[in-house]
């Protein structure tokens, strides 16, 4: 097998995790995985969306309380309308009649009017129909607020995911340099020793050697290309400026066992995971609407005022309280009154569709309560086993550099092979491999089990305050506060 194969995880995690090339020089900040998180959240476009639907359901909120106060309706309209002259009593003898001047069925000149009609209505009972309603838009916000967080964790393991791949590049790189190094020494002594014709190598060992050569520099190339992109990325998703470098530590975390058991993690889940917090507030909000919908059978009662302001200059004024005259009249009279809604199944529709789509989240709930331990149960297995991985290829890769070191000495004392150092060299450099990955694949189980966990929403940096402008020549804006 050739090197770059045997090389495994150093060679292969630089292509296909796309690790970014670390930026060096003076003045080049040193970003750690708490920094570039929070410089993530705040930048995240995604982050953002959730947090405006949290203003969106806010202001739903404000929609259905605005319910409980008075609502105003008004009509103003204006036109042409008949002169008309208030009825006359004449007298003929001893008689007296009833003499209209102006008949409706004449004409007797035309003249301007003006109306403004008005009705003030304030709820004073409805049985809960906005009560029930206003408590279900609160219940939603902390719905959305939740989404928010679930997000942020999207976020915050997509930024690990880079980080610990980018630091896993720079070990990478480091692997490609000491294997060079290697081979260096390694064509140095064949061809001294081809010269000298001594029996300990062969001819074919240079092309032994070529091909190992070969391995290295194509998943060297692969990986400086592939470094770009990611680097790019990653700048990308924490906002950085593309015209500025940032590095990151060197090295990747050591591991260390898990301290606290399953049962830990899957109450946290359970206590902390937005998911959870969603169905619960979810669930309520759904009663709160059925509840709403049953409301809707009952009457609502209310105090209104009701009145208009009318003026015709072609008209006169009559003040006979039995008449209302629509273009020449003013007032206004207060009063109660009740509204009841009757219909033949819409209502009852309403409170079908309300009662099963509670229905729904409960069985989602119960969903969650099976799928969640699943989940974290998986992904706490993955710590212990790259955990555990990680103990046994240190040890691995600890050893094969001995052997490589231990051949290249026996070679130059005469007494190895160079079937030795090739074997001993292939196992260095898959055994420093499959190390390294170890190490990358324990930090990003654990970035996915504070996920699954719900544990990362303890960590979450707070809303109300500005990060510290750790991006030279950047300002970090602050995060605007919650809606409420």
């Amino acid at each position: 097998m050739i090197l770059g194969a045997r090389i495994g995880g150093a060679m292969l995690g630089l292509v296909f995790l796309l690790a970014p090339l670390t930026a060096g020089g003076a003045g080049v900040p040193v970003l750690d995985l708490k920094q570039l998180t929070a410089m993530a959240l705040h930048y995240s476009p995604a982050v953002k969306a959730t947090k405006s639907e949290v203003t969106l359901a806010s202001e739903q909120k404000n929609e259905v309380r605005g319910h409980r106060w008075p609502q105003f309706d008004a009509i103003v309209t204006g036109g042409v309308v008949p002169n008309a002259r208030l009825p006359q009593i004449r007298q003929v003898g001893e008689d007296k009649t009833l003499f209209i001047p102006d008949p409706k069925d004449k004409l007797h000149g035309v003249n301007v009017f003006g109306n403004l009609s008005f009705i003030l209505t304030q709820p004073l009972y409805t049985f809960g129909k906005i009560a029930f309603r206003e408590e279900a838009a609160n219940k939603n916000i902390e719905v959305r607020r939740a989404g928010v967080d679930l997000q942020k964790g999207e976020v915050m393991l997509q930024v690990a995911q880079a980080y610990y791949g980018l630091i896993l590049a720079t070990q990478g790189k480091d692997a490609v340099v000491d294997a060079r190094t290697y081979l260096k020494d390694a064509r140095e002594r064949i061809n001294r020793l081809l010269l000298a014709r001594s029996p300990n190598v062969r001819e074919s060992d240079q092309y032994r050697l070529a091909m190992y050569e070969g391995g290295v520099e194509k998943f060297a190339a692969q990986a400086e290309e592939g470094a770009k992109v990611a680097y790019g990325a990653l700048k990308a998703l924490v906002g950085y400026d593309p015209n500025k470098d940032f590095r990151v530590p060197q090295e990747l975390p050591v591991p260390t066992a898990p301290a606290l058991g399953l049962d830990h993690y899957v109450r946290t889940a359970l206590e902390l995971r937005p998911e959870m917090s969603q169905l619960k507030h979810g669930l309520v909000a759904r009663q709160l609407l059925v509840d709403a919908a049953k409301a809707d059978r009952y009457p609502s009662f209310f105090l209104a005022v009701v009145g208009q302001f009318a003026g015709a200059p072609g008209r006169d004024y009559n003040p006979d309280p039995y008449i209302n005259d629509y273009f020449n009249d003013n007032g206004a009279l207060p009063m109660v009154g009740a509204k009841w809604h009757f219909d033949f199944g819409i209502l009852k529709a309403k409170i079908g569709q309300a009662q099963a789509e509670l229905a729904h989240l409960r069985h989602t709930e119960k969903q969650a309560l099976m799928g969640i331990p699943v989940q974290v149960a998986k992904d706490y297995g993955k710590v212990k086993e790259n955990y555990k991985a990680s103990v046994g290829m240190e040890k691995a890769y600890i050893n094969a550099r001995r052997w490589l070191v231990t051949a290249f000495s026996n070679f130059d004392m005469g007494i190895g092979k160079m079937d030795d150092i090739f074997q001993a060299f292939e196992r260095y450099g898959a055994f420093r491999g499959d190390y390294l990955m170890s190490l990358y694949e324990y930090n990003l189980a654990v970035a996915e089990l504070d996920k699954s966990s719900g544990a990362y929403r303890r960590n979450l940096p707070p809303e109300e305050k500005p990060e510290k402008d750790i991006t030279p020549g950047r300002a970090v804006k602050p995060a605007s506060p919650p809606a409420s």
